[in-house]
């Protein structure tokens, strides 16, 4: 019988971080090419972001079938998660704290737990009790899409919203949805929920990339997913 050929466990992920820098550099470049503006968006673009859709979808389909190398050292299995009574209750006692500090102090709130993520991550990291290469890659699927903003010249006073909005940047496009159709303001005047969502991202995505790189490449896949939309739509509304 045939030895099945198995890819290494981490060969997705530089990949990964290519397409991310990739697209995010040649975002402004894609949208010279259709010749679209704000009053006149060019038909290719939504063919492009269904197709980006339907390619993210094939990838989580054939994710089963990806045929990784099972780690020597833990085993290719994840156990269940288990939250214990008392975690249940610190998780409900966190979330209340934090929504009285968004009724309250909404930017104030959102830098404070975006730091705390922040400062566990690294923490985690240093102690070796995350994978460094998926959470990296996390990191680049959630952030360089918006690579063409670090060379961004445009009206003035655009580089200083948008220097106010980079915390915020992976989740600019949910926000811009929820500012529209729930909360009915405008992105400006949600930085703290667009800080907050990216926190939430990153939260989450440290958790999943624990449980498992197919689980780590699936979520990766869809943050990239979020940050496109977002830079695509950006770039269209920073435009002159």
């Amino acid at each position: 019988m045939p030895k099945r050929i198995q890819l290494p466990r981490n060969c997705v992920f530089p990949l990964l971080i290519g397409i991310s820098l990739a697209v995010g550099w040649f975002i402004p470049d894609f949208y010279d090419w259709t010749g679209a503006d704000q009053s006149r968006p060019a038909p290719v673009i939504g063919w492009t972001a269904f197709g980006l859709l339907l390619a993210s979808v094939g990838v989580w389909l054939a994710l089963p079938w990806l045929p990784l190398r099972p780690d020597s050292r833990h085993g290719d299995r994840t156990g269940p998660t288990q939250f214990s009574l008392g975690a249940l209750v610190g998780i409900t006692a966190i979330a209340a704290v934090i929504s009285a500090g968004i009724m309250t102090f909404p930017s104030a709130t959102s830098y404070t737990v975006s730091g705390l993520v922040w400062a566990v991550a690294v923490w985690g990291w240093i102690r070796g009790r995350s994978p460094r290469l998926p959470a990296v890659t996390l990191l680049a699927c959630m952030h360089l899409p918006f690579a063409w903003v670090a060379v961004f010249n445009g009206l003035p006073g655009i580089g200083a919203a948008l220097a106010m909005l980079a915390a915020g940047l992976p989740a600019f496009f949910v926000t811009l949805l929820a500012g529209h159709f729930v909360i009915g303001q405008h992105i400006q005047e949600l930085t703290w929920l667009s800080i907050l969502i990216s926190t939430l991202e990153l939260a989450l995505g440290l958790w999943i990339i624990r449980l498992g790189p197919k689980h780590a490449i699936a979520y990766c896949v869809l943050v990239l997913l979020i940050s496109v939309y977002g830079s695509f739509t950006l770039n269209m509304l920073v435009r002159i």
